[in-house]
């Protein structure tokens, strides 16, 4: 794993940036689209992380938390997958559901852009994310995610097609999946990726998960010990540190 990344501070912006790499990660417990009672399974779990939690476009959380964590994140990318299935829903429940904070994301192409296995990573890259960003026009933008990183592929492999990325969005109850087509071709979602792309080119930042706690006060940066992925205790105190 690689660490690093410089995020400006300023006067009264807390951050926190916890940066991650792209590279190796422990292996999927299932690899590709699921189906069945293991697709329903899936959902159920992922339900349970999110539901009474306000969704606003790519945003968790009550939009009036005092601390907001931007997440920095690729959706093909392992370590994400391992952060958000691990540490993240203890986050969630801990500070997201009581209020003390929110999660905004956004993009940054990191192992996406090195998959030689496309003619084009970038736009695949694209691709995914506004399929991703067209789920939040209906308020279920955290539910394509953690649904994507649940069924993630292989690394390195042309997992990303359009059946995989419908595939995810029919998993989710109540999901207009007219509407979600539609959104898809959406301009404004696009540039949204590209602003994304660019706030993490200003910042100089070099991998995914990058962590960016923000508040009232101070500064802080955390990172997991001995190269580890951070824990729920590493979060918390950021959390109290900037509040």
């Amino acid at each position: 794993m690689l660490f690093g990344g410089a995020v400006a501070v300023a006067v009264v912006v807390i951050v926190v940036a916890i940066v991650i790499s792209t590279s190796g990660g422990s292996s999927p417990a299932t690899t590709g689209l699921q189906s069945g009672n293991h697709a329903s399974n899936t959902y159920n779990t992922v339900n349970k992380l999110l539901t009474g939690i306000p969704q606003t476009g790519v945003t968790l959380g009550n939009p009036h938390a005092p601390v907001t964590l931007t997440y920095f994140g690729d959706l093909q990318c392992p370590i994400c997958r391992d952060f958000t299935l691990s540490t993240f829903p203890q986050f969630v429940q801990a500070e997201v559901r009581t209020g003390h904070a929110k999660v905004r994301y956004r993009s940054f192409c990191t192992a996406s852009c090195n998959n030689q296995s496309f003619s084009n990573p970038q736009q695949v890259f694209n691709t995914q994310q506004v399929a991703a960003y067209a789920a939040g026009k209906q308020r279920k933008f955290w539910d394509y995610l953690e649904l994507f990183y649940h069924e993630q592929g292989q690394e390195g492999t042309a997992y990303v097609n359009s059946g995989f990325l419908q595939g995810l969005a029919r998993q989710i109850p109540g999901l207009n999946m007219s509407r979600w087509t539609n959104d898809r071709g959406s301009a404004s979602l696009s540039a949204q990726v590209q602003g994304d792309e660019r706030a993490a080119a200003a910042e100089s930042l070099q991998g995914t998960p990058t962590l960016i706690m923000t508040g009232r006060k101070g500064s802080e940066t955390v990172q997991g010990s001995g190269g580890a992925l951070p824990d729920e205790n590493s979060l918390a105190a950021a959390v109290q540190a900037v509040q």
